[in-house]
């Protein structure tokens, strides 16, 4: 299917990185002149980034598999995408389950 060609893609990861790096980015200047709250409440907690975040693990996770990184030539590959999607799913866990 197109949609997931697209989804999996290299382009796609690019679109999402670099959207991830302007978001953090607004964020750091946010708090900066109005405080870590305001930063919180107009980036890290709005639903837009947590849908940022899981096209991320979506667009990792369909890269092992549309790039066969499971075989062994390419376990490093493997291993960074895979460490990826545990950082970003922990912090999910934290945010909703952590104090």
């Amino acid at each position: 299917m197109k949609i997931f060609k697209f989804l999996f893609s290299g382009a796609f990861m690019g679109i999402l990185l670099l959207a991830f790096a302007y978001a953090i980015g607004y964020a750091t200047f946010i708090e900066n002149d109005y405080g870590a709250v305001a930063a919180k409440m107009l980036v890290y907690n709005a639903n837009w980034f947590e849908l940022l975040l899981f096209f991320m693990v979506v667009n990792f996770a369909g890269m092992i598999f549309t790039k066969h990184l499971y075989l062994k030539a390419k376990l490093n590959i493997l291993v960074m995408h895979i460490a990826l999607i545990i950082i970003i799913i922990g912090a999910g866990v934290t945010r909703y389950y952590g104090y």
